[in-house]
């Protein structure tokens, strides 16, 4: 009798002391786990490394203003038009030359633009991105053969080409600018001038004179310039391009006629090299 219980007695402190144990063992479990700090996010890994001695935006020109197209001839007491908003752009490149001569870094092999998008889309209007013939730059011209959908290459010349140049044409060494004109189509579809015998300024003043607030067609746009050098290294410039219609005390505005505009600060439109 006596030996029994001392068995159970044993029986009953060996169960004991492995339950102790188990508690231990997952009590430790359980505070690594608590105090077991998150793994920071991984910083990724970008495809694209600075490279800034070889090109960079040197300046973007933009001069806006405002036109429209007759919907039909003129009545004998009213113009009926399609007014629109444009914006033309010149971008500069730098490419160094001046410091590092030509060199096969720095020559322009291939180039061209795409990822168009609006981050800001305007109230009115569509706006839509064209190539822009030099000679009729700062004029309100819409042409729907340079219209570019979502990518456009340049055809890379030299600068002593004196052959008579297409409107996709870009130097080799950079000496002229990409030129683009970003429209704002249809911004009143259906604009009524009545007929009172006095001219009608076609340009930013119609602008006014339909009433336009200048915060409803203002927008911003971004493409993608790249450019392939003789070396077949790539180079990529994210471009983001504020379309301002007026400055910041509305002295000087698109309604005066026209809005001039030069930025000579990329700021974070650099040109990256691209890695494979």
């Amino acid at each position: 009798m006596f030996q029994d219980k001392q068995i159970k007695v044993v029986l009953s402190i060996s169960i004991l002391i492995f339950i102790i144990l188990i508690s231990i063992f997952l009590f430790n479990i359980l505070r690594k786990n608590y105090n077991k700090q998150p793994e920071p996010n991984k910083e990724p890994v970008l495809s694209l490394v600075t490279d800034s001695n070889i090109f960079k935006v040197d300046s973007v020109s933009i001069y806006s203003s405002a036109n429209a197209l007759s919907n039909d001839e003129m009545q004998k007491d009213y113009w009926d038009l399609n007014l629109y908003q444009y914006s033309d752009i010149a971008i500069t490149i730098d490419n160094h030359v001046s410091i590092d001569g030509s060199t096969l870094k720095n020559t322009v092999k291939k180039m061209y633009i795409d990822n168009i998008s609006y981050p800001r889309l305007p109230d009115k209007g569509t706006p839509c991105l064209y190539l822009k013939d030099s000679y009729l730059f700062g004029k309100g011209v819409i042409n729907k053969e340079n219209l570019i959908n979502k990518k456009i290459n340049f055809n890379i010349i030299s600068s002593n080409d004196n052959t008579d140049r297409n409107i996709n044409d870009f130097y080799a060494d950079c000496s002229d600018p990409i030129l683009l004109s970003s429209i704002n189509e249809e911004i009143v579809p259906n604009f009524i001038i009545r007929n009172t015998n006095s001219a009608i300024t076609f340009d930013g003043n119609l602008l006014l004179d339909a009433s336009i607030l200048l915060s409803n067609i203002e927008y911003s746009i971004s493409f993608s310039v790249h450019i392939i050098n003789e070396l077949d290294e790539e180079y990529v410039c994210n471009l983001v391009i504020p379309i301002i219609l007026s400055d910041d005390n509305d002295i000087n505005s698109i309604y005066d006629g026209s809005y001039r505009l030069v930025s000579t600060d990329s700021g974070e439109n650099k040109f990256y090299k691209r890695e494979d």
